[in-house]
């Protein structure tokens, strides 16, 4: 009896370590999880026990892990070098904001790795606790079934099964054994490397990191890799000292806020610093009036990731503008945007009707002109449709790209309290738009949140101003006022005191311009 009992206590043991055994061995041998970065798919593999992070087998060595259970756990990623750091150098000028903040990437990886782990390690354990529950099953469904029959018979039918039952159990403590042996081989791996910083990377975003093998030849060359620019970092410190310093910043009751920004064109930077101030000020949304990149392709969706890393992922409504091609507006749909589907929707009471330019820029595909999104839709056609569906909703406000298109549905009159576009280099500011019905509406026109002056692209530290704005709307006393935040050149950041949706004291984001009782840092 005693030795019987100490079979079946062992057995239990042996069965208590599978479900752990499992998540261990998940979390090490599943397919690794995939991000997008940049418009290309991303693998990444935790590795318990490893104390760096190593991209592309190894070629470079990262010192990047984090402790689990006190155990070092670093990533394994692979990528397509060639896509991340492309040969065509248009293209790599895309990538220099990408690299010169990697931070929103690492981020991206660093959650989906914690994901892998989570994921694994649950689905490991729920497979080994259910292959656990079998067998439990199946050996109170026999007894049961033994019981059920006179002694004689039982004892027949043990004999009978008597060498089935034992190759079973045999297999069955030899696969738990060996599972089990296999996650010990897992928790134990201890794989610590002592990093020798590449000098070549001194000063780039890479600095710290180890390259091996033919890659340490090629990494010098690589034009990307330039010493990283503390350019924005000097802006979004100069952006938290004029947010602090500028009073009446905080909504009232009764206010949406949301900051609302258009033209980054890959300008990475001006990214960041609109989604930390929506960070910052708590808004309820972040809104974008178009043109996020240059040329709308896949390895320039860095820029949304950007934003929602920043914004800390608040609700973001995205109106596309001419370079928003159909690629910019799926990377935007997959990452829970909302993107202009020419209706209104309601947010914590503000009803906002946001549009999707109708055309769509070809400079990306070489061209010089632009295509209509939807061949059965033309400017007027888009007009006219915006002017019915603002006629019919009587939206609070309505977002959309082109300044000259948003002065034609603001003179509907059917807008309640204004109209928000760009596509102006220059801001033009608060404007009263007489309408049709002999009244007046606000239309609120952005300059480039890129410090863009032309079409070429510049995706790097801005040349000129650049500018963007908050804005407070109370749905229910059908008033709004706005802020206007300018970045020059010099890193400097001034930010104007919330006027009224009037036009009579609007602020201008023009250098210099910044209201009678503005703040600058820097």
């Amino acid at each position: 009896m005693t030795r019987q009992l100490l079979l079946r206590l062992g057995a239990a043991l042996l069965l208590a370590t599978v479900p752990f055994a499992s998540a261990l061995v998940a979390i090490r041998y599943a397919p690794p999880a995939h991000v997008e970065i940049a418009g290309q798919q991303v693998a990444v593999r935790p590795v318990i026990g490893q104390d760096t992070s190593r991209l592309f087998d190894g070629a470079l060595i990262r010192p990047q892990h984090v402790h689990v259970a006190g155990k070092s756990v670093g990533v394994d990623v692979d990528a397509n070098w060639n896509d991340l750091v492309p040969s065509n150098k248009q293209t790599r000028r895309y990538l220099a904001s990408l690299w010169d903040d990697p931070t929103p990437a690492i981020g991206a990886i660093s959650d989906a790795a914690r994901r892998q782990i989570l994921l694994s390690g649950i689905g490991g354990f729920a497979a080994g606790l259910l292959a656990v529950a079998a067998v439990v099953a199946l050996w109170a469904q026999r007894r049961r079934r033994l019981a059920s029959y006179e002694p004689a018979q039982a004892q027949l039918v043990a004999d009978h099964n008597r060498r089935l039952r034992l190759t079973l159990v045999v297999a069955g403590v030899a696969g738990a054994l060996a599972l089990d042996a296999l996650a010990v081989r897992v928790w134990t791996h201890d794989d610590r490397h002592e990093l020798v910083p590449t000098p070549a990377l001194a000063g780039t975003p890479l600095a710290g990191s180890q390259v091996t093998g033919l890659l340490a030849d090629v990494i010098p060359f690589l034009s990307v890799l330039r010493p990283r620019s503390a350019f924005y970092d000097r802006v979004s410190d100069n952006l938290q000292r004029s947010l602090l310093l500028q009073a009446d910043l905080a909504p009232r009751d009764g206010e949406v806020s949301f900051v609302v920004a258009d033209d980054f064109e890959d300008v990475n930077g001006m990214a960041r610093q609109v989604g930390l101030t929506a960070s910052l000020l708590d808004t309820d949304l972040v809104a974008l009036t178009g043109d996020l990149t240059f040329a709308g392709k896949p390895l320039e969706t860095y820029v949304l990731d950007t934003v929602d890393y920043y914004a800390e992922h608040r609700p973001v409504y995205l109106s596309p503008g001419l370079h928003d091609t159909p690629t910019i507006v799926d990377a935007a749909t997959t990452r829970d945007w909302h993107v202009a589907e020419g209706r209104t929707v309601e947010v914590d009471g503000l009803r906002l009707l946001t549009l999707a330019d109708p055309r769509i820029s070809t400079v990306g595909n070489f061209g010089a002109g632009d295509e209509l999104r939807d061949p059965d839709v033309d400017v007027d056609t888009f007009v006219a449709d915006a002017v019915d569906r603002a006629c019919t909703d009587r939206p609070d406000i309505v977002l959309l790209h082109d300044h000259l298109l948003g002065r034609r549905i603001a003179e509907s009159g059917c807008v309640r309290i204004g109209v928000i576009d760009g596509r102006s280099y220059r801001s033009l500011g608060l404007q009263d738009v007489a309408t049709t019905t002999g009244g007046t509406t606000a239309e609120l026109t952005l300059g480039s949140g890129g410090g863009h002056t032309s079409t070429r692209p510049n995706p790097g530290i801005i040349t000129s101003a650049a500018m963007f704005a908050i804005v407070y709307v109370d749905p229910g006393a059908g008033t709004a006022r706005y802020a206007v935040v300018t970045v020059e050149p010099d890193a400097s950041v001034a930010i104007t005191a919330p006027v009224s949706f009037s036009g009579s004291a609007a602020p201008q984001a023009a250098r210099g311009e910044h209201g009678p009782s503005g703040v600058r840092a820097g």
